[in-house]
């Protein structure tokens, strides 16, 4: 019998709260040559030498979510239309091996990413997860629309139910 470390409940929670709520947004720290426009963020939990979770912005169901030790990062981010992400893996930036959970909350059918050769595309509240510090991927907003994504980075070996 499998553990399932983040259920399709949570999920079903993180979407909720997070497609009805405002963040601060800042420009995200980006390398040159990632993306063709700037990227806004809202970090919400943060591990590295301690644990930061922005309590203050979560209903309490979604804190007891975030509190999992298996999610050792979460990032409200929005792309404006036309944004392009260069082929790119993500940084090995925590002391776990990691992938990302990723919570559509505003996309088109415009905004895809390409995943080993394969064009992925979103859909509002569709969670889908990647190995992207493993493989190769990039993403194109072809549209002039904004959009929006929930971001967990989790424990490799976490299971999700989707």
């Amino acid at each position: 019998m499998k553990i399932i470390m983040i259920t399709k409940s949570n999920l079903k929670e993180l979407y909720e709260w997070a497609s009805s709520s405002e963040f601060p947004l800042k420009k995200a720290p980006t390398t040159v040559g990632y993306s063709n426009k700037d990227i806004y963020i809202c970090g919400l939990k943060y591990i590295r030498k301690n644990t930061n979770i922005r309590k203050s912005m979560m209903t309490d169901v979604v804190y007891n979510i975030m509190k999992n030790d298996e999610i050792l990062y979460a990032v409200y981010s929005r792309f404006i239309g036309g944004t392009i992400l260069t082929p790119h893996k993500d940084p090995d930036v925590y002391r776990d091996r990691y992938k990302r959970v990723q919570i559509p909350l505003n996309v088109t059918r415009d905004f895809y990413m390409i995943w080993e050769d394969k064009k992925i595309y979103w859909e509002d509240g569709v969670t889908q997860v990647f190995e992207v510090m493993d493989n190769i991927h990039q993403a194109f907003n072809n549209s002039d629309k904004t959009m929006e994504f929930l971001f967990l980075d989790v424990k490799m070996n976490t299971e999700v139910e989707l």
